[in-house]
């Protein structure tokens, strides 16, 4: 019984670590800027971040649901949606329910822009995984959005969600 815990406390040790590695490798300026030299983007990561939430979660959402999904003051995200709006990133437009309000959606660059972005991420992941075997690549995909779920499901159980 004591062998097992031990093993087991050493193997959750070594998923934390690991993780703590690709989430700091995943993290880094000099991966963001990497990926944005090859997608031939110029784009800040607070600035990736928003685009890939309106992306990915749906267009049209309100700025207080924006900073509210990526988890940041919306001054902030005011901010960076001025910037990203003068760039032609994204575009703003009053809520028909409220005027004080103000709705975002991706223009056809911003949107041509993040998917450029994501490409990249996904052909440096190829050339990372290049070594591994199609069924590894799957077990490893599997385990890792189990691994995920798990995350999301604990936190809104925690936050009363």
């Amino acid at each position: 019984m004591t062998t097992t815990k031990t093993t087991m406390d050493r193997t959750t040790e070594a998923i934390a670590a690991a993780l703590l590695s690709v989430a700091r490798a995943m993290n880094q300026v000099r991966t963001h800027e990497m990926l944005c030299k090859r997608a031939g983007v110029d784009l800040d990561r607070s600035g990736g971040a928003l685009l890939y939430k309106l992306y990915a979660e749906g267009e049209d959402v309100r700025l207080t649901e924006l900073a509210e999904r990526l988890a940041v003051d919306p001054p902030a995200v005011t901010r960076k949606v001025q910037q990203l709006e003068r760039a032609g990133l994204l575009a703003r437009s009053a809520d028909p329910a409220d005027a004080r309000a103000m709705r975002l959606r991706l223009t056809p660059e911003g949107r041509h822009s993040i998917e450029r972005l994501l490409s990249a991420r996904q052909q440096w992941l190829d050339s990372l995984l290049r070594g591994w075997s199609g069924d590894d690549r799957r077990e490893f995909a599997r385990l890792l959005q189990l691994l995920a779920s798990t995350i999301e499901f604990e936190a809104e159980v925690s936050h009363g969600g």
